[in-house]
């Protein structure tokens, strides 16, 4: 009877870890396992809900022996207990990269009175290495962890368990955390001790279990004690209506919630959402919405509508998730998750026109300035200018820089004028473009372009109009140097006019 147990046991502990969909728990075979509780994983904060990845399962090697085993985990490994000394073994695998090819892990060796184990810190870190299987030259690549525990010298017989705490980062940067119960079984316990421990019975058998009234003994290992593990429901990807989402936009968030188990359904499940309330109204009637079921390894989507505030600044929201649901038997879980929504401010930006001159000469140097005003929420980066036509050779780009929400900021160049490369006259109308660049804060470049023309002329045609001048002016000069001379002909004729009188009246008055 008890050899059609044991096998049994192991049957079951087989099928479970062969067919478990959620973490590996390994629990070891052994006759003295008196335990009739019912073993469950335990849940940890926020665990089932992943945002758009799949998160790296680390899974115990059953079909391999390694050092210090005398049986592979499916044919009933059992740790090996000598010289006062308990070998745990545990060769972990995963199909993932992890990161640093790293596991850290620590030991909880349960109810520090009742435990046959010296107390002491049991953590290390165990590397993913290549070793000998099934003694033979053989290998394969795990992650061995190999703990010596000492056993305490009033230690009773019986089956105790102990939980391997294990903690790793994959390579997509998210955090695994597994626990793993191995039952170490002590059978060399010293008669006084087991009298101690069983002192209405001191005749227990060789594995510590006192047989029952009928002789029989039970190791306590039934189908009630395999482990139940929880459906775990997790967010499998998160779509917009339209991307990217800019303030001041309505939008449509679907979120596909996936049953990761492979045999059980959920059901009676409530979905509910919130955050961001300061930025984010939400258009859809109520933040939950509850779906019926979802069959094992299938999906199903909710949908919410929200509007962004024109005011809401750059960057990335988070959505709280809420998930209450229960599997077949009734058992309810909840599970809470986050939801990503990015937001971008839209770049409004306005320039000056480029003014120049209706007519410049070859061989002018004309001053051009632009001012920008950045007319958005969000800061705005690089803005410059380019000027081009035929005709104009300016210094170089006209450089703003970074102009911040509701700034103004300006650049100036120096434009060479030099005569027309096109068409067959080297003088006469140019028309070019002044071109406008600017960033936004992801780096997406923009661009606008305005037009501006000018006449270029020859460097002669002042010199020209200089020249006609001075000739008229040169004609006037000389008709008033004309006419002052006729006026002092005229004086000086009449001065002579009247000395001649002069003369003649004095001659008269001699003779008189």
């Amino acid at each position: 009877m008890k050899e059609l147990r044991k096998k049994l046991k192991i049957g079951l502990l087989v099928v479970c870890l062969l067919f478990s969909g959620s973490r590996p728990l390994v629990q070891a075979a052994s006759e003295g396992h008196s335990d009739g509780e019912q073993t469950k994983l335990p849940e940890q904060p926020g665990d089932g809900l992943v945002k758009m990845a799949e998160v790296a399962r680390l899974i115990v090697d059953s079909q391999n022996r390694y050092m210090d085993m005398e049986k592979s985990y499916s044919e009933g490994y059992v740790p090996k207990v000598e010289d006062g000394k308990a070998i745990l073994v545990v060769p972990f695998q995963c199909e993932e990269e992890l990161k640093n090819h790293l596991l850290r892990i620590s030991l909880h060796l349960g109810d520090a009175q009742n435990m046959p184990f010296v107390c002491k810190n049991y953590k290390k870190n165990v590397a993913l290495q290549r070793v000998n299987i099934n003694d033979s030259a053989e290998t394969a690549e795990c992650y061995l962890a190999v703990f010596e525990l000492e056993l305490r010298e009033d230690r009773q017989n019986g089956s105790y368990p102990v939980t391997l705490e294990v903690q790793a980062v994959d390579a997509a940067g998210n955090d695994i955390q597994e626990e793993v119960i191995i039952y170490v079984t002590i059978t060399d316990a010293s008669n006084a001790n087991q009298d101690d421990q069983n002192p209405d019975n001191p005749n227990p058998d060789d594995t510590g279990n006192v047989p029952d009234a009928g002789g029989d003994t039970t190791s306590g290992d039934s189908a009630q004690d395999l482990p139940e593990f929880a459906p775990k429901v997790m967010v499998q990807s998160c779509q917009f209506s339209k991307q990217p989402i800019q303030a001041g936009d309505t939008f449509t968030m679907d979120i596909t919630l996936l049953n990761t188990s492979k045999t059980d359904l959920v059901k009676n499940m409530t979905v509910m959402i919130s955050g961001q309330g300061e930025y984010f109204n939400l258009l859809s009637q109520t933040d939950t919405i509850y779906i019926d079921s979802i069959p094992a390894g299938s999906t199903s989507v909710v949908s919410y509508q929200y509007t962004v505030q024109a005011a809401t600044p750059q960057g990335q929201y988070t959505m709280e998730l809420a998930l209450d649901y229960a599997d077949a038997k009734g058992n309810v879980y909840t599970v809470s998750g986050k939801a990503n929504v990015p937001v971008e401010q839209p770049v409004r930006m306005s320039f000056d026109p480029l003014v120049l001159a209706a007519e410049v000469q070859v061989a002018d140097v004309v001053d051009a300035q632009i001012q920008a005003m950045n007319l958005g929420r969000s800061k705005v980066y690089n803005v410059r200018a380019v000027v081009e036509a035929d005709g104009l050779k300016p210094e170089g780009t006209i450089f703003i820089g970074d102009i911040e929400a509701g700034a103004r900021g300006e650049g100036s160049t120096r434009i060479s004028i030099t005569s027309l490369s096109e068409g067959s006259s080297l003088y006469g109308k140019t028309n070019g473009t002044v071109t406008f660049y600017y960033e936004d804060e992801r780096g997406q470049e923009y661009t606008e372009t305005a037009e501006i023309s000018t006449t270029i002329q020859s460097p002669f045609s002042n010199t020209e109009d200089k020249e006609e001048d001075k000739t008229g002016q040169w004609w006037v000069i000389m008709a008033g140097i004309g006419g002052l001379l006729a006026v002092l002909a005229a004086v000086i004729a009449a001065y002579r006019a009247m000395t001649h009188d002069q003369k003649l009246l004095s001659s008269a008055d001699r003779l008189r």
